[in-house]
């Protein structure tokens, strides 16, 4: 039996091969990619092949494509949504767990290139999809459907920040009480956790608390889209109804707007039709034909990108622009580090107040921890490095590789099921 844990990320997945305590192993998975041990959470049904692909040949046969097929990201976002049944992709039907499975199918056949041993996978999950029970047991139960149908039986769950944990520990030569916080494109996962305990297997006794929100870098990218770049697809503007009165832009779209996960499902004739009529009264008919140029040519992966790539520099940089000129779409608009940071303030409140509860929830105080171990991508914002700095200390601050760090920990968690 050959151990293995895959991290299935909202925007990134990775996957290890656990050989042994000493010998837990990061796996290629998508040879396409600028780094081969990260693949992209995103999957595409091309026109050309009539067939899914994954990753970065998925962003490529979207580009040789001209945009015409359909790309779908973030699409562990839809796990816990009980609206979500099925979708509509080219002739058929799939139901969500039928396209989380194309990712788990690919990650099967990597494996399947590295042994022809039984397997038994540790898949993660965040500390909370969503706070409904139901909700949560859905979410769960579909994920173990798409492991299913990709060939996964033997099979375990482990809490992503859990997973983080026994990364950290594994650099350890004294026991600590660590804060770990993993802080990913979809959700802000919080464990209070003693490592370096000597305890193996089963470490449920050396978890104090778990907590999480559904706030991360994809709240933070919609905060701009719809405080920065709105107003280019129609934000502020109005139209005249057929009685006559002037109302808005219709904010159901310009929130399905903000959202990539969701832009997709705005390539609908009842979409265009609506948008059509909006445009024959709009205060601005060019933002209308912004709009329709958007979701027509299928160009909203690349405004995202624009908008992940201008997060980005400010990490590095006081400001930032974002360029997009495609068909009617001309953008130039500029960003600065301060306003960035007050446009995701209030996300930040919550990723903050979550904090604070799972400190609570294991009955200790922020004296009390030795160190707090960062994990994923939005964990490298220099808002949200200050405000863990400012909260315990920046020399209490740990980091490792923030996106496969999680897969390295399932893969130890994988040895603790033998």
């Amino acid at each position: 039996m050959q151990r293995f844990g895959l991290d299935f990320g909202t925007t990134n997945s990775s996957l290890t091969w656990a050989r042994g305590p000493a010998d837990v192993q990061l796996c290629d998975v998508d040879v396409r990619a600028f780094n081969p041990r990260v693949l992209r959470s995103l999957i595409y049904f091309s026109i050309d092949s009539r067939d899914f692909v994954v990753g970065q040949r998925a962003i490529d046969e979207y580009l040789t494509e001209d945009m015409q097929g359909t790309l779908i990201q973030s699409i562990k976002t839809f796990l816990a949504d009980n609206s979500f049944e099925q979708t509509w992709i080219n002739d058929r039907f799939y139901k969500l767990e039928d396209l989380i499975a194309v990712i788990f199918r690919h990650v099967r056949a990597v494996i399947a290139e590295l042994t022809s041993d039984d397997v038994s996978l540790v898949i993660g999950r965040p500390a909370i999809f969503v706070d409904r029970p139901e909700k949560e047991a859905l979410a769960q139960d579909r994920l173990r459907k798409a492991a299913q149908l990709a060939g996964f039986f033997d099979l375990q769950f482990q809490y992503e920040p859990i997973a983080a944990g026994l990364t950290y520990e594994s650099s350890l030569n004294q026991p600590e009480l660590a804060l770990i916080a993993d802080l990913g494109g979809g959700t802000s996962d919080f464990t209070i956790m003693r490592l370096g305990s000597g305890h193996a297997g089963d470490r449920r006794e050396d978890i104090l608390a778990t907590r999480g929100v559904q706030i991360a870098g994809d709240s933070f990218s919609a905060r701009i889209m719809a405080h920065k770049l709105a107003k280019y697809f129609g934000a502020g503007s109005t139209y005249r109804h057929m009685e006559g009165r002037k109302l808005p832009f219709p904010s159901m779209l310009l929130a399905q707007l903000s959202r990539w996960h969701q832009v997709t499902f705005l390539r609908s004739p009842k979409t265009r039709e609506q948008l059509g009529r909006i445009r024959w009264t709009s205060s601005n008919p060019r933002a209308v034909d912004a709009f329709q140029a958007l979701i027509t040519g299928n160009y909203a992966f690349f405004l995202f990108q624009e908008i992940e790539t201008a997060k980005s520099r400010l990490s590095e940089a006081d400001e930032a622009r974002m360029h997009f000129r495609r068909d009617e779409i001309e953008i130039d608009e500029p960003i600065t580090r301060a306003e960035f940071e007050r446009l995701i303030a209030p996300d930040q409140a919550q990723v903050h107040r979550c904090m604070e509860s799972v400190l609570a929830a294991a009955e200790v105080t922020r004296r009390d921890i030795d160190a707090v171990f960062l994990t994923g991508g939005t964990a490298q914002i220099p808002a949200i490095r200050r405000m863990f700095a400012e909260e315990f200390g920046a020399d209490k601050l740990k980091a490792q590789d923030y996106l496969t760090s999680v897969a390295v920990g399932l893969g130890l968690s994988a040895l603790g099921t033998q």
